[in-house]
């Protein structure tokens, strides 16, 4: 009964984590299973990877990983199935979902936890907002997050550390205003396990703390935490793994402050070094900022632009985003890093309502009910991750639009050329096909074609998938497509006419080598003419 009350008490809310769940699933899974490239489907096979080790005892090892690493990218060695991806990103938060994993050890279950993890950090910012507001304001505020383009679009691309931050922080915000302090810190140290970096976010929530005066233990505390927790990961724990913060993400993302091989206190010392870069760059590009902040503010009525709270929780991670070399990529909408800013936003906004009436004016929920339709809007004709392809043309000058039959048609075809391929082999596949194949010990992303196994020798793929076909489809409109295509065909062929991979299966664009294995006629000859058909067909446009 207590359970059918506290449902009533609060079907609103349910209800509308209930429609978002369904849609964000059924969207995600859509794309998955009908094999359709998104900006980050390689990441997907990466996170498959690392937890289909992990239910096997090789706890966060994956060769798609090291695909990534320092070592391959500038290195020149090859993909190790024995590389930890903790060099590249401090994630123990992952052990959490293994059981879940290896209830159900599929990519499309990684997928389904991402959305069920944002939707439940939903039903815990309701709550928390309840703490200070009406159910009124709190529902509306809700609302905004479910129909927020930070969290819609960063959801519907692949599984990513981000997905759970939001939830763990609005369950340490809730803890903290009922001076739960145990559960705060419990709630703290699980966000601490998300991600190295988490200590940004926090960061802003101790100075809140801090400044306002509310808890300036509480908030000194998590500030000296969140910088710690930053310090030792980058600087201590991530490097008995691997070189990775400084020799590949920090000089990358950070390049105009640091070179070389940096550490994140090298990285401070930087920014105290250049202040005047820093105050530049804070602001421009104008027109990416502008945009990034409108985004966030839309579907919160804009109430974070005139919330102090709100400015002081998202200053350390909005600094880091703004500060970035590559911004296109930091302050785009549909992508994880916007997710930083979030859970910032939105409890800025549950302070500022605080100190308003409980009620709303029938003005400002249809003002507001305008701004939610805006976001919706917004988001879907940003068709995030390409999810809603099967709707919205991906170019309409040359027209580049796959309807959902064509797209699941395509699926069905590739899907028989799974099956032939052992789950004990090693697989080479193009980004689309990832996630599908990733499931193994050995999985390289196509080009590459050798590893490093389990006894440390130099081993060649058993087998190479390639789905010429996706690329086709954007060649006309798309020159990374093109340029793809140019440079793949050689290789296939190299592969082919050296006797070391002969094809043995084909299926409209999508062809299955194997080494050491004879052609199948008719798969070769499929190849042969697909191959002068598309070299025609580049050489005329």
């Amino acid at each position: 009964m207590r359970a059918l009350d506290w449902m009533a008490n609060h079907r609103r809310v349910l209800w509308a984590a209930g429609i978002f769940w369904v849609l964000m699933t059924l969207s995600v899974l859509n794309r998955h299973w009908a094999m359709y490239p998104s900006f980050s489907t390689h990441d997907q096979g990466i996170f498959n990877q690392i937890f289909w080790n992990g239910i096997h005892g090789q706890f966060f090892q994956g060769t798609l990983s090291s695909g990534e690493s320092a070592a391959v990218l500038f290195g020149d060695q090859v993909p190790d199935v024995t590389y930890q991806r903790l060099g590249q990103h401090f994630t123990p938060i992952h052990l959490l979902w293994l059981p879940l994993y290896y209830l159900l050890p599929h990519s499309a279950t990684l997928l389904v936890l991402q959305v069920t993890l944002v939707t439940a950090g939903g039903i815990a910012l309701y709550f928390l907002a309840r703490q200070q507001l009406s159910e009124q304001v709190a529902l509306w505020i809700t609302l905004g997050y479910f129909c927020a383009q930070a969290v819609i679009a960063p959801h519907l691309a692949n599984f990513h550390d981000f997905a759970q931050i939001p939830l763990w922080i609005f369950l340490l915000l809730l803890a903290v205003e009922r001076q739960r302090w145990g559960w705060a810190i419990a709630a703290t140290i699980l966000v601490f396990l998300c991600r190295e970096d988490v200590g940004i976010i926090l960061f802003g929530f101790g100075l809140y703390f801090l400044l306002s005066r509310r808890h300036p233990w509480f908030g000194a505390g998590l500030c000296v935490a969140s910088v710690a927790h930053l310090v030792i990961t980058t600087t201590l724990l991530m490097p008995l793994f691997s070189e990775e913060v400084g020799t590949n993400f920090l000089a990358f993302s950070y390049a105009d402050y640091v070179t070389g091989d940096a550490s994140t206190v090298d990285l401070l010392v930087a920014f105290l070094k250049r202040p005047d870069r820093v105050l530049v760059d804070l602001f421009m590009p104008l027109g990416n900022t502008v945009r990034f902040m409108l985004g966030h503010w839309l579907p919160l009525l804009f109430v974070p632009a005139i919330s102090p709270a709100a400015w002081l929780c998202t200053a350390p991670p909005l600094a880091t985003l703004l500060l970035r070399s590559d911004t296109e990529i930091a302050l785009s909408m549909q992508l994880r890093y916007t997710v930083m800013v979030v859970p910032g936003m939105f409890y800025g906004a549950v302070v500022w309502w605080s100190h308003r009436g409980p009620k709303l004016s029938r003005r400002t929920r249809s003002l507001w009910a305008a701004c939610l339709c805006l976001s919706l809007l917004f988001t879907f004709t940003l068709n995030p991750s390409r999810t809603w392809s099967f709707i919205i043309p991906d170019s309409v000058d040359p027209w580049v639009h796959l309807t959902l039959t064509k797209q699941w048609g395509h699926a069905n075809e590739v899907r028989s050329l799974l099956t032939p391929i052992p789950p004990e082999a090693s697989v080479t596949a193009t980004d689309n096909l990832l996630p599908h194949v990733s499931g193994r010990r050995a999985v390289l992303r196509f080009p590459a074609l050798q590893f490093r196994d389990d006894t440390g020798k130099t081993a060649d793929v058993d087998y190479v998938l390639v789905d010429f076909w996706q690329l086709q489809q954007y060649a006309g409109a798309f020159s990374g497509s093109r340029d793809r295509l140019r440079e793949w065909l050689p290789v296939v062929q190299g592969l082919v006419e050296s006797g070391d991979y002969g094809v043995v299966a084909a299926t409209s664009g999508v062809f299955l080598l194997q080494r050491n294995t004879p052609d199948d006629p008719t798969a070769l000859q499929e190849w042969q003419a697909f191959q002068t058909s598309t070299y025609d067909t580049l050489e005329g446009e």
